[in-house]
């Protein structure tokens, strides 16, 4: 584990300012708990869990995140509760496209949707404003009045040294890929990954060369399928195209 000593202290501070936060706002009804067996989110369950509130804990299954991942939930977190989407992402690349950084369609469809039938409107999240720029400006308690949703993040000001002291203090089960290298665990194929050198691409490509597969193959389908159409594209071959989707090029 890569840790980053601090006074116990301040740890302790940072996390009882925490477990207050997600006391003060708990719902009658209690807290949907949103978690991805990545570090942030198994430790916004265990403050849930610390605070002694009530609440249940779902996992968005998308269906192209590392097995890996999927089996440590199994194994350490038999209460978390499993939710699918109703159009796998091979199939939603044949209907709509290969997702790209500026439209993401497949948040939505494999992460977001399939909680929308959860009656608990109150959810926490493992949010951290350290991860980006936008995530920064957005505020510690969010409504989204169009789905009747409170998102709360009780660890939005953490630093990563905060979450890895937490998981090594409380002798927490983490998923294997970080001490693997990997800095995150979520989709195996994603947009954010792309770029130039495609050195992330084809780190993963190494590693689950079949959902690869079968995402190229995916893809290929839809390209031959729209170009036969009529839809005009800057390259000629479905080849051409997912070198330019790893390239971060769309």
């Amino acid at each position: 584990m890569r840790t980053h000593r601090r006074r116990a202290s301040t740890l302790d501070l940072i996390v009882s300012e925490s477990v207050r936060f997600i006391k003060a706002h708990e719902p009658p009804e209690g807290y949907f708990v949103a978690f991805s067996g990545g570090k942030d989110s198994i430790v916004s369950l265990e403050l849930t869990r610390m605070a002694g509130v009530k609440h249940q804990s779902f996992y968005s299954c998308s269906g192209i995140e590392p097995p890996e991942v999927v089996r440590f939930i199994r194994e350490h977190y038999p209460d978390v509760r499993f939710l699918y989407p109703q159009m796998s992402f091979f199939d939603g690349i044949r209907k709509k496209f290969p997702p790209l950084r500026t439209k993401r369609w497949c948040c939505d469809y494999l992460r977001k949707y399939p909680a929308r039938n959860i009656p608990l409107k109150h959810r926490i999240m493992g949010i951290r404003a350290e991860e980006s720029n936008s995530r920064a400006e957005r505020p510690w308690i969010e409504r989204n009045r169009r789905e009747g949703t409170v998102v709360y993040k009780p660890i939005f000001l953490w630093k990563e040294w905060t979450i890895w002291e937490f998981i090594e203090e409380h002798d927490l089960p983490y998923p294997s890929l970080y001490d693997e290298g990997w800095d995150r665990v979520g989709c195996v194929v994603c947009p954010f990954i792309c770029s130039s050198n495609m050195k992330l691409i084809e780190r993963n490509r190494k590693r689950w060369p079949g959902m690869y597969r079968a995402f190229e193959h995916a893809v290929r389908e839809w390209f031959d399928t729209r170009k036969a159409q009529g839809v005009r594209f800057r390259e000629e071959t479905a080849g051409e195209y997912l070198q330019n989707w790893y390239r971060g090029i769309g």
